[in-house]
């Protein structure tokens, strides 16, 4: 079993809400949209995450999937990715960035050019933290609660 496909279920097993998982058309689908929009393609590791939940919402950070997520009970909307990167689009011309998530006060991107994950502020845009793979990036926000849950089983 992969790495982020282990770290899931144990985000998971901790309270984190998590979607059926994208269908292989519909994320070829998302990434022809996405070519068509000049947009950035997803990235493999991202596409991955998508085949294992279209979407999650854990620990105050949010992960768009292919789809938008109705929460009724909660009166709130998970938007989609395609939804999102529309709603940046004229802010974050020449910036490279495909936006795939956000935690507080932070944007979750990948940055096309430099092939990294990065968090960037909301505001200005500019990168706070730049990591290799989005394993690394999920495992970053949830480290200390996946250790916790590990040493309780």
């Amino acid at each position: 079993m992969g790495l982020l496909k282990k770290l899931l279920k144990k985000i998971y097993r901790v309270g984190a809400v998590m979607f059926h998982p994208a269908k292989e058309e519909d994320i070829r689908l998302l990434r022809v949209t996405l070519g068509r929009r000049k947009l950035p393609n997803l990235p493999a590791d991202y596409a991955q995450f998508l085949t294992l939940t279209d979407g999650m919402l854990w620990n105050g950070m949010q992960v768009y999937g292919v789809y938008s997520h109705k929460r009724d009970s909660l009166g709130y909307t998970l938007p989609s990715l395609l939804e999102v990167n529309m709603d940046y689009l004229e802010r974050k011309r020449g910036k490279n960035f495909l936006v795939l998530g956000n935690v507080e006060e932070d944007l979750i991107v990948y940055n096309s050019k430099e092939k990294t994950y990065q968090l960037v502020d909301k505001i200005d845009l500019q990168t706070e933290l730049s990591l290799p793979r989005f394993f690394d990036l999920i495992y970053l926000f949830s480290e200390a609660i996946v250790q916790a849950k590990i040493r309780e089983d």
